[in-house]
């Protein structure tokens, strides 16, 4: 095989790939959030859910002390959004709705999101109060056409201060 040949080759071969369809960004979905602490949000992007992490899926009402910070620091109790995705790897966008207990309606900055291949978690910044939340997730960023997910959930825990 010459130079001239493997040129050739690779030319086709990224031509293929700028003529996907527009629907080759995957699927995904929002699988709900999950408790974790800052070993787990430090990891970024390549975070995985620890084994026996419960994962409470869109809809859910938090109560009690489920997910509380138990650390006088709050490094436990973070929310991150728990995100499946089956699809190459692409760029997304995950926004944040909150309506507070106490009243309001704010919407978040978008979090600027890789996403692989299998599960992805987005940490929610420090999200503690009792409220409901709307999260919005869009991926295949710069497609004609953008497909989206979302979820919600709702905090009506009682915790404890920190220790």
């Amino acid at each position: 095989m010459t130079r001239r040949t493997s040129l050739i080759g690779f030319i086709a071969a990224l031509a293929a790939l700028a003529s996907e369809p527009a629907g080759a960004a995957g699927t995904a979905s929002i699988a709900g959030i999950a408790f974790v602490d800052s070993s787990i949000t430090s990891q970024g992007s390549r975070a995985k859910l620890p084994a026996g992490a419960k994962i409470y899926p869109s809809g859910t009402t938090v109560a009690g002390t489920d997910g509380c910070p138990t650390t006088r620091y709050m490094t436990d109790g973070l929310i991150v959004a728990v995100i499946d995705y089956d699809g190459p790897p692409t760029a997304g966008s995950l926004t944040m709705i909150r309506h507070p207990a106490t009243g309001g309606n704010f919407t978040n900055a978008p979090y600027q999101l890789d996403i692989n291949p299998g599960r992805n978690l987005q940490y929610l910044g420090p999200t503690f109060a009792n409220g409901s939340y709307e999260l919005k997730l869009i991926w295949g960023i710069g497609q004609a056409q953008n497909p989206s997910a979302s979820a919600s959930f709702t905090l009506a825990r009682n915790c404890p201060p920190p220790r």
